[in-house]
């Protein structure tokens, strides 16, 4: 069922505001038949002031025994103030429009939804219920997060913040789960199957939690020499000031040492992804947990903006928006728009063109470099939704990046690649073996030389 809007002129504390409904059903015997109930009974979805929008989120499936009830418990309003005045709409069409431009994915709900913060973020009002009295969400222009009466404040990218800690935590807490399955695979069916390939596990504690293992040998189990090194980087970490003022070069040197290992195990980590047959949401997790990565794209810093961005918002039906991968900033204020394919996306066609030297660009890699661009002339069509989360930057030069597939390996291949991107001077393209191959070239200039006697300086 859609549910029509009704907007309404008001006045609310003698300052004019826009009441936008939303149409309500109710249903008799037969629950398959719904019908709408009159005006005067449908929800108060939103009041739409010059300087904020008063919103008042409630759950909108008919089908479901919560229907209409507010979505986040007794945090029954959410205030959200605008950055800019805007004019109070004259038709639901426009009110509809002001709402999805400003409260938009992937914080906020849509109004066909009820509004409100998306289920990812429930934890935040179900946090926020602990005190008593609070009501209210107010999402401020202020960066700070404070308390006011029956009121929490706090500014939007605190809420963007929040999802992005939240989606890191389920990740490591699936990989701990997936870890767990593997041990109880182990210990009740491998063990059993090739005892001498895989011996026996001794569980540590008696709960049954999965915290420690150890070899029923008296070799250390590798969980008992995984904490033997964590306690030594507890105490190099506790006694850091005392080292630095007794052995300063040496705890330099440890540094770098760390900082190498660290850099030798992300390349490991990169080939190893690589030799897999792994889809573009997981290259994009990879690079947004190692940031450091796409830095080696630019010649000058950049700061990251935004993942999974949106270029162009979407529509009141929801379609229509245009969503890249990473958004940066360099150094300077000129934006840059990096979208990430698969290593396995094809860069030039199988067959020659009417000769056996040229070869043509594949329709995945002129895709995505016309994906990147559309994204950029949304952003600039777009500005001036954009301009209020990016007052320090301008329109004018937004670099585009797509990472996409390997080197050709064929020579003819390879010169046909070559000439075609450095040709595309909008768009740069670099392949995934290059990045690897930046960060090894790296790894190489921060390697000292070895000594007479072998080993390191």
């Amino acid at each position: 069922m859609t549910p029509n809007f009704r907007l309404q002129p008001a006045v609310q504390d003698d300052v004019a505001c826009s009441d936008l409904f939303m149409e309500t059903y109710f249903t008799l015997d037969d629950p398959t038949v719904w019908y709408g109930n009159p005006d005067s009974e449908w929800h108060l979805l939103a009041q739409i002031f010059p300087d904020r929008f008063v919103t008042f989120p409630v759950f909108t499936n008919p089908h479901a025994q919560r229907y209409l009830s507010q979505r986040h418990g007794r945090i029954k309003t959410i205030v959200y103030e605008l950055k800019a005045p805007c004019c109070l709409p004259s038709t639901v069409d426009e009110a509809l429009m002001l709402i999805e431009r400003a409260m938009h994915p992937p914080v906020w709900n849509s109004w066909w939804y009820g509004l409100g913060l998306v289920k990812e973020l429930d934890p935040i009002s179900t946090g926020l219920m602990c005190i008593p009295g609070i009501d209210t969400v107010v999402v401020t222009l202020s960066n700070e997060v404070t308390t006011e009466a029956s009121s929490v404040k706090f500014p939007e990218h605190f809420l963007v913040d929040m999802r992005r800690l939240f989606e890191r935590t389920k990740r490591k807490l699936q990989e701990r789960i997936r870890l767990g399955k593997q041990w109880h695979v182990r210990s009740e069916l491998l063990t059993k199957l090739a005892p001498k390939q895989f011996p026996a596990f001794v569980q540590v504690n008696s709960s049954g939690e999965l915290v420690e293992y150890r070899i029923t040998t008296t070799k250390p189990t590798p969980a008992v020499e995984k904490r033997q090194r964590q306690e030594s980087v507890k105490a190099v970490k506790e006694s850091a000031r005392k080292l630095a003022q007794d052995a300063p070069q040496e705890l330099l040197s440890l540094h770098a040492e760390i900082e190498r290992v660290t850099l030798a195990t992300m390349i490991e980590r990169f080939e190893h992804k690589l030799q897999q047959s792994l889809n573009e949401g997981h290259w994009q997790n990879f690079f947004e947990e190692n940031i450091f990565i796409l830095s080696l794209l630019f010649s000058r810093a950049v700061q990251l903006l935004h993942t999974q961005f949106h270029a162009q918002p979407a529509q009141a039906s929801g379609s229509g928006a245009q969503i890249g991968d990473f958004l940066f900033r360099e150094l300077g204020q000129p934006l840059a728009i990096v979208e990430i394919k698969k290593p396995s996306t094809p860069l030039m066609l199988s067959s020659s063109y009417r000769n056996e030297e040229v070869y043509g660009p594949h329709s995945e890699l002129s895709g995505a470099m016309t994906q990147v661009l559309y994204q950029q002339s949304a952003m600039r069509n777009n500005w001036l939704l954009h301009q209020r989360h990016f007052s320090d930057s301008w329109p004018d030069v937004i670099k585009c990046v797509v990472i996409a597939g390997t080197t050709p390996s064929g020579d003819e291949q390879r010169r046909c690649f070559e000439i075609f991107r450095h040709a595309c001077k909008d768009v740069e393209v670099v392949t995934f073996d290059e990045l690897l191959a930046k960060l090894k070239l790296l790894l190489e200039h921060l390697t000292p030389p070895p000594s007479e006697d072998g080993k390191n300086l």
